[in-house]
């Protein structure tokens, strides 16, 4: 989903959204804006790496590359999520790397609840933001003006459960370019409430 709000000379004002999906999202504030993809995981395990080997975001004919090195990538846990991952406190961030730097890294140190004995689980949120310049955005209208709706996106990423190296992993989706508010915030499911905390409030 998205709010983006971009002028041209000469055309309209849009506000853009994705439809068909809630994988991808895209975040338009007033400096700027972004692709949002949340990738979760919830279980009694620990993930102690993540690393993005790449993917592509594409609008109709036009291809965003997604690559370490143009990219944000934070992660948040909570170590006392509910059954259904529908708090939107308890989370710390506990890895966060900037156009390829790490920043941050405490991902591969001990839980510190290793027995769940309360039904309570360890909920990963990874936040993969790919920042759009004005390029992008006039190309993104281009693709929506000729009537090219019709998107996909796709990253590739391994990562560590429980000291087992799960390589290979991904992520897969279509979704359509949509003018307006695609989908409410107010109906997405609850695994989403820190998502919206952390990005559309």
């Amino acid at each position: 989903m998205l709010i983006i709000a971009a002028n041209c000379t000469n055309t309209r004002k849009y506000n853009f959204s994705f439809n068909d999906t809630l994988s991808i999202f895209m975040i338009n504030n007033e400096e700027e804006s972004f692709f949002c993809i949340p990738v979760q995981y919830m279980g009694d395990y620990h993930i102690g790496k993540f690393e993005l080997n790449g993917g592509s975001v594409l609008i109709g004919d036009y291809e965003i590359q997604l690559k370490r090195d143009n990219l944000n990538i934070n992660i948040y846990l909570n170590e006392a999520a509910d059954e259904d991952g529908g708090g939107d406190s308890g989370f710390k961030q506990i890895y966060s790397e900037v156009n390829g730097n790490i920043l941050l890294s405490t991902m591969n140190q001990p839980l510190t609840v290793t027995a769940k004995e309360d039904g309570t689980l360890n909920h990963y949120y990874i936040f993969i933001e790919k920042h759009l310049d004005k390029e992008d955005i006039n190309k993104i209208i281009n693709e929506y003006k000729k009537g090219n709706i019709d998107s996909r996106f796709i990253i590739e990423f391994d990562l560590d459960i429980n000291d087992e190296s799960q390589n290979g992993s991904g992520i897969l989706d279509d979704f359509k370019l949509y003018d307006g508010i695609a989908i409410d915030p107010a109906w997405y499911p609850p695994n989403l409430n820190f998502f919206k905390t952390k990005y559309l409030k």
